[in-house]
């Protein structure tokens, strides 16, 4: 018998003894490990003005912000995976996605692979001078790229799964979409907003690399292929950021709009035959033509009204909502 909700319980947030973390523990886990990490390196770096000047603290502020996003999206990903569970009827699809994509030895995996690829990236756009100055510095600067490259991978699978999810569960969006749904998008309002607010936690993360990544004096920056390296590690963040809103959203976008098309052709079938019905009435006024006809007019008003509905109703959540 399948379970009412899929669950989804990561390593990083588990569920244990019938308790999570409380949010006031993640808040202080994320702020505590940034923190703990800048005032390291401001301890082991000889320049301390260069610590401001070229934003070095600012590898920390990365590392707290992706745990706080990944928190944030956990909770996120959660609604969604409700949401789909309630379309489904089941938590088959969410069940299989959660299983096969986002168990811990996949995070993990994935988590050292970017972080062995993003210390990589630090290494060949050259390590500033200023750190070179100190074993300790030079250590730890390794360690943040390390640190932050797990975190930001972790991430990058969450990304690959939320899109994954939504690719297979958009075909079945043409048996469960409900125009009457207040949220204006036949229902699977909640999964879009999920999705921007991937896409923005994506963008506050990219803001914070760009900042670090545009104050740093990278060493080998003179090299042609190292600035080329460095603008595509600078656009990254955003092209994650556009493609988790964009890619789900054309999907969705394209079974919505097969549905708008079927759907507006039942009804006006519908509204044809009734009004056929209600001309043949047009002679005689007793008291049961009386209410035929208003009954005929009561049935073809609920139809337009429903076609108004079916008009305005969102395509998907990268489309602008209709008045």
């Amino acid at each position: 018998m399948d379970r009412q909700h899929t669950e989804f319980y990561p390593f990083y947030d588990p569920y244990r003894d019938g308790n999570m973390l409380s949010m006031t523990a993640k808040v202080s886990l994320s702020l505590s490990v940034g923190l703990i990490y800048i005032l390291a390196l401001f301890m082991a770096i000889p320049n301390k003005v260069a610590f401001f000047e070229q934003s070095l603290w600012v590898l920390g502020a990365i590392m707290s912000t992706c745990i706080m996003a990944l928190y944030a999206a956990t909770m996120a990903f959660r609604k969604s995976l409700a949401t789909i569970d309630k379309f489904e009827g089941q938590t088959k699809l969410t069940q299989e996605i959660v299983d096969n994509w986002l168990s811990d030895s996949r995070f993990i995996m994935a988590g050292l692979s970017f972080a062995t690829l993003n210390t990589g990236i630090g290494h060949l756009l050259g390590v500033p001078a200023v750190i070179h100055e100190s074993v300790a510095a030079l250590t730890l600067f390794y360690i943040g790229f390390f640190l932050s490259g797990f975190l930001a991978g972790i991430g990058l699978l969450s990304i690959a799964a939320v899109i994954k999810l939504v690719l297979s569960f958009a075909p079945s969006l043409q048996h469960s979409l409900d125009p009457e749904d207040p949220d204006g998008s036949g229902g699977i309002g909640t999964l879009g907003d999920s999705l921007w607010f991937f896409a923005l936690l994506i963008g506050a993360v990219g803001i914070l690399v760009s900042i670090f990544l545009a104050n740093v004096r990278w060493s080998f920056m003179y090299k042609s292929y190292v600035q080329l390296l460095y603008l595509f590690w600078l656009t990254f963040p955003y092209i994650l950021a556009v493609s988790i809103v964009l890619v789900p959203g054309l999907a969705v976008r394209r079974q919505v709009s097969q549905y708008k098309t079927y759907r507006a052709g039942k009804l006006k079938e519908e509204q044809s035959k009734l009004y056929s019905s209600y001309k043949e009435f047009e002679v005689g006024e007793d008291d049961e033509i009386i209410a035929a006809k208003r009954e005929l007019s009561e049935k073809m008003n609920k139809i337009e009204s429903q076609m108004q509905k079916l008009r305005k109703m969102r395509k998907s959540h990268i489309d602008a909502k209709d008045n």
